[in-house]
């Protein structure tokens, strides 16, 4: 049985290394974990060689994803995209033993990064003037003193206070925005499939008529938020105390998840 070495998982999360969104890569590539939920990004600058001179990401999950991902981007350093492609997890598993019941994080820190290579391959990686970081998007806030239909589209906006924001009708597809706070925010009409919102302060938010389809809302505080008319389907992710919501919103799936994490 694998022993973890727990005090390199401690300082792998402490440092977050590799963990940062990149402004000069040449491949952005997404990728959700459909089986937790959490979503990940890949970043790669790919030399004219087709060898990589960095690799970061970003991710949504917990402390052995952070490692995974921390893994993945470390080997990728210096290697081409043919050595990516033969990664395995097993490979991976050289830089950092994963304990049995978590074998699964290191097998999607592997597809996230082949599915990198794959949208390098296919030049179906997001192009720089689609890209909108944190940065430009609170510069855009601090301009016109809202969001109102911003193209926000994969936004990273973590642990910042957006309280009385007006996002009416921008588009946060993808977005992550988990753990800030968003008191009193206004998402009416706003593109919010497939964010994540977990963690989040959404307490006396205006949620009425958005696109919540494959949100993320497990842990959020909802106290107060109004989501008459949202949409909502089978990967609309909630705690169970937080299921009344959907007594008010419009069902656009087959059935409904609910979070059984703790």
């Amino acid at each position: 049985m694998a022993v973890m070495d727990f005090n390199r998982y401690k300082e792998i999360n402490d440092q977050r290394l590799n963990y940062r969104e990149m402004e000069d890569a040449n491949v952005v590539s997404y990728y959700r974990n459909t089986g937790c939920g959490d979503g990940y990004r890949i970043y790669l600058k790919v030399n004219d060689h087709g060898l990589v001179e960095d690799a970061s990401y970003t991710t949504t999950g917990c402390g052995f994803g952070i490692v995974a991902l921390a893994m993945a981007t470390e080997y990728a350093k210096g290697k081409s995209m043919e050595d990516l492609r033969k990664l395995t997890p097993e490979i991976l598993e050289t830089l950092f033993e994963f304990p049995e019941r978590r074998k699964n994080y290191p097998e999607s820190a592997v597809a996230a990064l082949k599915k990198a290579v794959e949208d390098w391959e296919k030049g179906a990686t997001v192009p720089p003037e689609k890209r909108v970081s944190k940065a430009k998007a609170l510069e855009l806030l601090a301009n016109q003193g809202h969001l109102r239909e911003a193209d926000l589209s994969s936004v990273m906006i973590e642990k910042e206070n957006l309280n009385g924001v007006d996002f009416s009708h921008a588009n946060l597809n993808n977005a992550f925005l988990q753990n800030s706070s968003f008191v009193g925010a206004n998402f009416s009409g706003t593109n919010l499939r497939a964010s994540f919102l977990n963690g989040a302060d959404l307490r006396k938010a205006n949620f009425r008529g958005a696109d919540l389809r494959w949100a993320k809302l497990a842990g959020a505080d909802i106290e107060g938020a109004d989501f008459t008319g949202a949409l909502y389907d089978i990967g609309t992710r909630v705690d169970q105390k937080q299921m009344y919501i959907f007594d008010v919103m419009t069902k656009a799936g087959k059935d409904l998840y609910v979070s059984t994490e703790e």
